[in-house]
Order: structure tokens, then C-alpha cells, then sequence
């Protein structure tokens, strides 16, 4: 989603300059490629360019050909296929030695996905987005049925597949289901907070801490998404997750039954593992038995953290191996593809 959200800040700047522009969008990817289905890059017609289509191998050919589209304004697929090893194929020996299939297509007044993604970019709900390999045209049908019985069925199929490419009479289509941002609650206002925010934000999920906004720090206001006030509301759903870090046990405890109930897929709580032990115990005996199978505690991947830097990388590394349904184990280790 930060990608996305990037697009749409430079395609705003890029337009009240009087640029004109091409989306180039990864379709799908056979072997090994840095950038999944889905990767997008926005080209301009003087050679500016913001996101990624790969680990930097392709972008420099893609741009040429993005300039070429907009010349014509004619949608184009571009296939590059490094997996043979061929010396006089881009991208060779520089990591991608696989097949990545680009669409690349003229922005216009007519086709426009830059304001399709600006709709979709704070929803709360995953996205189903449909593109006609034909022309770039994309429609959402995140809440709505296509004409084509075909594209319905596909629409379904790719919630679970996360992307996929179909042919219907004769037009093929690039079908794309993008969930929302992860947003991350912390409970506590120490400064440990503020480098896992940080990280949060950096790659593009929502950091919101939940303390008094009186009492929190300049670097805590500064480095989040937004501070909530304990007796606010939360608005909490199943791309959420939260960390209760207070440093106080009364605390941490009175939160966790604040949440517990929200079907959140991850929980994490900072401290010993007796601490939580006891913490849990104890809810049980008044008649709260809290569902532990969400419960990390102590949250965190075992890396050997000691700083407040190192242990941030540790909790984002496992929230993120979790809402991924990994292990969080070595990649050398793991048996076939790493996506």
C-alpha cells in the first residue's frame, strides 16, 4: 500500500506540472523475480519514475518502452524472460533469472487507474481489481458483479490467489486482490515506542498509538500515524493488529480485555513470559478465558534483540510472519518457492 500511496502523490505533482504518464504493473511472475504480481511503477514522459517492477534489472527498459506508449497511447505487455541464462537477456546476473509479465499503459482522461487506486487506497476492505490487458482499463469489483459470468467466477477464485490472469473471448484480463493496510495499535507512550513506529510506518502500514496525547513525546507525534486517547473508540477489524507495551501490568491487562474479543490475528505483549502466564491466569479465574492462539507473548521472532531498534525489527519481523501464515525461519532452510 505504500507504493500505491507513493503513485498517487507523484502522479498529483507530476500532473499539475502537464506531464503525461504510464502505469507499468507486474501480471505474473514464473521462477524467481524481487517484485511480485502486482508491483507498479509510474513513468512520466520526460524519464521520471517512482516505484518498482523488479530489484532495478528491468525499470531501465521498461522506462524506454513506457516512453514509446505514451507516444502512441497504446497499451503494451512486455514479457522478459531471464530463466535461460542468456547473456544478451536483460536482467541476467542481476537476480531476476525469471519470467515477469508487464503491462504498461498510457494514463489518459478515459483510462485513468491512478483514480481507481486513489479510491481503494484507505479502505478497510480487501479490493478486487480487474484490468483489460487490451486496452489498461481497470474496474473495481470489490462490491459489484461483471457482465462476464467468467470474470465473476475468476474475481472469487483470486481472493484466494492474490493474482491472477484469465482470457474471455478473445480479451485477457489481469485480476488483482489488494488488501488493506495493516494497521497497528500500540498501547504505551514509552520511548521504546517511538523506533517501532518508525519502522511501522516505513513500510506502509498504519501506526496509531493509544495513550493521552498530553503525555506522550515529541518523537511519538512526530513518527506515528495518529495518537488516540484511551476512552476513544477504536476501530478495530481483521487487518489489525496490537501491541500492548505499557511497561505496566494493571495496564496491559485491563487492555487486553479491551481487545481481546475483536478477532485480531495477532496480539503482542511486552515482557517476561511468566508476566503473560499469570496475566491470562488470572483473566481465566474471574471468568475471562482469553482465546491464546492470536496471544504472542513475549512478542517477537528469536533474534537476540537487546536494543529498542533491534527489538522493533523482532516484533515486525513476526507480525508480518504470522498475517503471512510463515514461520519466520530461515529462507536457505524453506522447501521450494520463498512466495
Amino acid at each position: 500500500m505504500k507504493e500505491i500511496k507513493s503513485i498517487i502523490s507523484h502522479y498529483d505533482r507530476y500532473k499539475t506540472q502537464g506531464l503525461k504518464m504510464a502505469l507499468a504493473t507486474v501480471m505474473n511472475v514464473e521462477q524467481s523475480s524481487y517484485r511480485r504480481s502486482g508491483a507498479r511503477m509510474l513513468i512520466t514522459e520526460d524519464g521520471k519514475w517512482v516505484g518498482g517492477i523488479s530489484g532495478g534489472c528491468l525499470e531501465g527498459d521498461t522506462l524506454k518502452k513506457a516512453k514509446y506508449a505514451i507516444l502512441k497511447q497504446q497499451s503494451t505487455k512486455v514479457t522478459y524472460d531471464t530463466r535461460d541464462g542468456d547473456p544478451n537477456q536483460i536482467g541476467v546476473g542481476l537476480g531476476c533469472n525469471g519470467l515477469i509479465d508487464v503491462l504498461i499503459s498510457p494514463i489518459s482522461d478515459t483510462i485513468n487507474p491512478i483514480d481507481l487506486l486513489r479510491e481503494i487506497v484507505d479502505r478497510r476492505e480487501p479490493s478486487v481489481l480487474v484490468t483489460n490487458l487490451q486496452n489498461g482499463s481497470t474496474n473495481d469489483y470489490s462490491k459489484k458483479l461483471s457482465k462476464t459470468e467468467a470474470i465473476n467466477t475468476l474475481v472469487k477464485e483470486v481472493k484466494q490467489s492474490q493474482c491472477s490472469i484469465m482470457t474471455n473471448d478473445g480479451d485477457g484480463y489481469f485480476v488483482e486482490f489488494i488488501p488493506p493496510a495493516i494497521s497497528v495499535y500500540i498501547f504505551g507512550k514509552n520511548y521504546d515506542v517511538i523506533p517501532l513506529a518508525t519502522i511501522i510506518k516505513e513500510i506502509g502500514w498504519n501506526a496509531y498509538v493509544v495513550a493521552n496525547p498530553l503525555k506522550v513525546s515529541q518523537g511519538i507525534l512526530t513518527n506515528t500515524d495518529r495518537v488516540i486517547p484511551p476512552s476513544n473508540e477504536l476501530k478495530l477489524d481483521n487487518h489489525s493488529v496490537a501491541l500492548l507495551m505499557s511497561h505496566d501490568y494493571a495496564t496491559d491487562k485491563a487492555n487486553l480485555l479491551r481487545i481481546h474479543n475483536h478477532g485480531l490475528p495477532y496480539i503482542g505483549i511486552l515482557g517476561p513470559k511468566k508476566r503473560s502466564i499469570k496475566l491470562l491466569g488470572e483473566l481465566k479465574e474471574v471468568g475471562n478465558p482469553i482465546y491464546e492462539d492470536n496471544i504472542f507473548a513475549p512478542m517477537g521472532l528469536d533474534t537476540g534483540a537487546t536494543t529498542p531498534e533491534e527489538i522493533a525489527i523482532s516484533i515486525v519481523s513476526e507480525i508480518r510472519s504470522v498475517l503471512s501464515t510463515r514461520s519466520g525461519g530461515h529462507l536457505r532452510e524453506r522447501k521450494g518457492s520463498i512466495h
